[in-house]
């Protein structure tokens, strides 16, 4: 996938719901007409045909960027374990799919959750804080790199192993409205990084207990060049140089556990 398809994926979505949203409207309505459905009509169909315009235009702005996309478009990059500036977008799904895209539009990798039945689109957001999850980070060929395992609870606990599910390292969380605060370990106990963040992940740094910066996160800012390919509120990771493979499948999972109910 590049950022040409993610778009196109994006854009048939809200096409399908607002169509969705709209037929359902349609059917209220007549059966209103045929006498099934009493009430006042225009308060039951007009939730469904404002849900129906919203989605349509964000179908159409999709279809927008597309035509505005470069046609030099992708160029080379140096993987995912490599990057040194990584984009962070969604796919609708029931719990996370995380894009990892470089700044050229190429995708480099993938965050997903193993459970992605269909069932789980009907599990409310505050309940499924509460259960266990299991995600897996892969390559664009679909290869796990590494396995990102959340305890149930309010506060993230993670288990973090690498492709032959060996523990690498783990994370305990302590999350109030305001910030994050939690420390990720290396896999024998030590403490690592410790976590301070806004309660808005718009922007920060994490750095390891003896004060070397790992990465850093922000939102709403980015370069023009890349701004022909990406939306300006997309969440940009830039790792210091050099970063060793294991903190860097660390720092993964923990954007998976920390962007886990954003909203896709």
């Amino acid at each position: 996938m590049n950022i040409r398809e993610y778009y196109q994926k994006m854009s048939h979505s809200n096409f399908h719901a607002s169509s969705i949203s709209l037929g359902l409207a349609v059917i209220f309505f007549i059966g209103h007409v045929v006498g099934l459905i009493p009430g006042p009509i225009i308060l039951i169909t007009a939730p469904f045909m404002l849900i129906s315009i919203a989605l349509y235009i964000v179908h159409r702005i999709y279809e927008s960027r597309i035509k505005e996309l470069p046609r030099d478009l992708y160029g080379t990059n140096p993987g995912l374990l490599d990057a040194e500036h990584i984009l962070l977008t969604f796919l609708p799904a029931p719990t996370l799919r995380l894009l990892l895209f470089a700044p050229d539009g190429n995708l480099m990798g993938e965050i997903r959750d193993r459970n992605m039945k269909w069932f789980m689109w009907m599990v409310p957001n505050f309940l499924s804080m509460l259960l266990a999850k299991r995600y897996d980070l892969v390559n664009p060929e679909g290869h796990v790199l590494a396995e990102y395992h959340i305890g149930r609870g309010l506060f993230n606990e993670m288990a973090i192993m690498d492709e032959e599910g060996s523990l690498i390292g783990s994370y305990q969380e302590k999350r109030t409205f305001m910030k994050i605060e939690g420390m990720i370990y290396k896999e024998d106990g030590t403490e690592w990084m410790p976590i301070d963040t806004p309660g808005s992940l718009n922007s920060f740094e994490i750095a390891t207990i003896d004060g070397k910066k790992i990465v850093t996160y922000q939102e709403g800012w980015m370069p023009v060049e890349w701004g022909r390919r990406f939306k300006t509120n997309t969440p940009i990771l830039t790792f210091s140089s050099p970063v060793e493979k294991i903190p860097r499948l660390i720092i993964f999972g923990f954007c998976a556990a920390a962007l886990n109910h954003r909203s896709n």
